[in-house]
């Protein structure tokens, strides 16, 4: 067309403060029972593990009931429960925990936040602290090069010894949980991994109601881990094979709760099947206690450091009286900052946060800027204790 333009239109992007879909439900299976043949082959992918949206994935694999039975696993059974709970979410699956092969499928899948596997219990070599320790220094190993995974959660398949106290240990991205839906004493990994899927990152996964349901469950006032329709967990079971409705009370809270075991539990008068906690293997009294603590930490400080990244090595500049940074850069800093963290408050991650440039810095190749987050975590409510009395009136 022979005209003229005289103003040109460009169409910018972002405005609206749109953001892709966050990966905060990118977990892993490591299933280390499948035989020798294609399906192993396949699920390794060369060390790179397999993707799953749907069981139908699985399926796709030749991974469904059948392959369950002749193997006497449960990974189908765990797949399909995992989609059931978080049916949105985005499942990996590997073969191998060799702690080499295990490293390298994880640094090929960057969007993972946590895993889980379950391993069986060996009383004539115990390795419950040994397993442990070996995942909690895979997740230390990737956090010294900035890579953070939340947690890992272990299921410790025949396990009839709870003495070890897991609030001893150092290990606060490790869990153990010792829940079963059935007398197999095989841990419902799956169920575990579902449960923190489902949730954002600031809730326990074993509360009773969750923030944001799944299209087919709204409406309804809890989120329970039974479903009587399907038959799924009508009942919950201890790695030892003991119904959780045999087990005395005193036994269950004081002698493996107290102790930091994740197990599933019913609640009085009340009906479904839940995840008691969310406990990690270290001291009561640590920020990373519960798997909430290290999952609401982890994307703050995700998000602080993608922030920054494009400002590393990019010019700074000074107060030409003082020489220290000029209050301005100081300023445009926090604003990326506070821009940043804000999506986590609106999200409901984060009760608040606080950002803390002190602009009396001097910045050269070998000091870097100081700069302090402080994040307000919400707070769980664990128990209610409630007075109630008759009266003739109020």
């Amino acid at each position: 067309m022979g005209e003229l333009k005289g103003v040109n239109v460009q169409k910018l992007q972002g405005g609206l403060g749109r953001t892709n879909g966050n990966k905060d439900n990118h977990v892993a299976i490591i299933c280390v029972g499948i035989p020798v043949g294609a399906i192993a082959t396949a699920v390794n992918n060369a060390g790179k593990g397999v993707v799953l949206k749907s069981p139908y994935d699985a399926e796709v694999l030749n991974i469904n009931e059948s392959f369950d039975a002749n193997n006497g696993l449960k990974l189908y059974n765990d797949i399909v429960e995992f989609f059931r709970l978080a049916p949105e979410a985005t499942l990996y699956l590997f073969n191998s925990d060799v702690e080499a092969d295990l490293k390298a499928f994880l640094n090929q899948n960057k969007e993972i936040k946590g895993y889980g596997l379950n391993v069986t219990w060996n009383e004539l070599v115990p390795n419950l602290l040994t397993e442990i320790a070996k995942h909690q220094s895979i997740i230390n190993d990737f956090a010294a090069d900035n890579r953070l995974i939340d947690f890992a959660i272990i299921g410790m398949d025949e396990l009839d010894d709870f003495t070890t106290d897991l609030f001893t240990l150092a290990s606060g991205n490790v869990s153990v949980c010792v829940g079963c839906e059935d007398d197999t004493k095989i841990v419902s990994i799956g169920s575990a991994l579902g449960m923190i899927a489902i949730r954002k990152v600031n809730e326990n996964m074993a509360s009773v109601d969750i923030q944001q349901k799944p299209r087919s469950k709204r409406g309804t006032a809890d989120y329970t881990l039974t479903d009587s329709s399907l038959g799924r967990w009508q009942t919950a079971f201890l790695s030892d094979g003991r119904e959780i409705s045999t087990v005395a009370n005193s036994e269950l809270r004081d002698g493996i709760i107290a102790k930091g075991y994740i197990v599933v539990a019913g609640y009085e008068g009340y009906a479904g099947m839940f995840f008691e906690n969310s406990y990690t293997c270290i001291e009561r009294a640590s920020d990373f206690a519960f798997i909430e603590n290290n999952r609401t930490w982890n994307k703050a400080a995700r998000l602080v450091r993608t922030t920054l990244l494009p400002k590393v090595k990019g010019v700074v500049k000074k107060n030409p009286t003082t020489g220290f940074i000029a209050s301005t850069t100081v300023s445009y800093w926090k604003q990326l900052l506070n821009k940043s963290l804000e999506t986590m408050v609106v999200a409901d991650e984060i009760s608040g946060y606080e950002v803390d440039i002190d602009p009396e810095q001097i910045v050269n190749s070998t000091s870097p800027v100081t700069v302090k987050v402080s994040v307000v975590a919400d707070g769980i409510v664990h128990e209610f204790d409630v007075a109630i009395g008759l009266t003739n009136s109020i």
